[in-house]
């Protein structure tokens, strides 16, 4: 991966993605970024409707706007990069370790209008670093409001319903890590998190790039 990554860096130069500057290849960040977003924010500790979860960066400044790039201006690039930092994360905070990876699913439409799911993208390549399968057990069957844009009481309902287990199976008696791209009041993990429930899986946690649970303290369980 890094003879390919230096490879690649003679055409497309690696850059921080957190201020974009460029970057040695296989660096994961500029000094600057690192130092500063390590001092303040590494790691936070979350939970999605009581379910354990872990974010490796509090969701403001430069993460927010390194997130929405990747979110809707398709600089997935920054992937690899970014998961380097929440993979060390996730092995600190779950040492029992994981036997499939998933991610928080997308409604078809959303997806094809987009094109991908970043929380895919991610959970696919944290699955490679961390040696976990990936798997797709749940299926997001209802379009529902986008989360950000709702009041705090409307967020614990919008996604009622949302989400169905397709495959109770894959997750029957294993350990399952659920990947986002933020976590915001945990709603979203939290109720992929109780239909993955039903598949009685041993263990259920949650990990993701950002928390922004600072705005939503009275969900927050650690």
């Amino acid at each position: 991966m890094r003879l390919i990554r230096q490879f690649t860096a003679l055409i497309y130069p690696d850059r921080c993605p957190f201020c974009e500057e460029l970057i040695e290849p296989c660096e994961i960040a500029c000094p600057v970024c690192l130092e500063e977003l390590s001092r303040k924010h590494i790691p936070i500790r979350n939970g999605a409707l009581g379910y354990r979860s872990v974010a490796s960066f509090v969701y403001d400044g430069k993460v927010r706007r390194m997130l929405l790039r990747i979110k809707y201006y398709q600089r997935i690039q920054f992937i690899e990069q970014i998961n380097a930092i929440l993979s060390r994360d996730i092995l600190d905070t779950y040492e029992e370790g994981f036997d499939l990876i998933t991610c928080v699913p997308m409604y078809k439409s959303d997806q094809r209008k987009r094109t991908y799911n970043q929380s895919k993208l991610l959970a696919v390549s944290l699955s490679k670093m961390l040696g976990v399968p990936y798997l797709e057990p749940l299926k997001k069957i209802k379009k529902t409001k986008k989360q950000h844009k709702l009041k705090y009481a409307d967020r614990k309902t919008n996604l009622n319903g949302a989400f169905q287990l397709i495959d109770k199976e894959a997750v029957k008696g294993k350990r399952v890590l659920i990947v986002d791209d933020i976590i915001t009041s945990g709603n979203t993990l939290g109720n992929c998190c109780r239909v993955l429930n039903r598949g009685k899986p041993a263990l259920i946690c949650c990990a993701a790039v950002a928390s922004a649970q600072h705005k939503y303290p009275e969900e927050t369980v650690i």
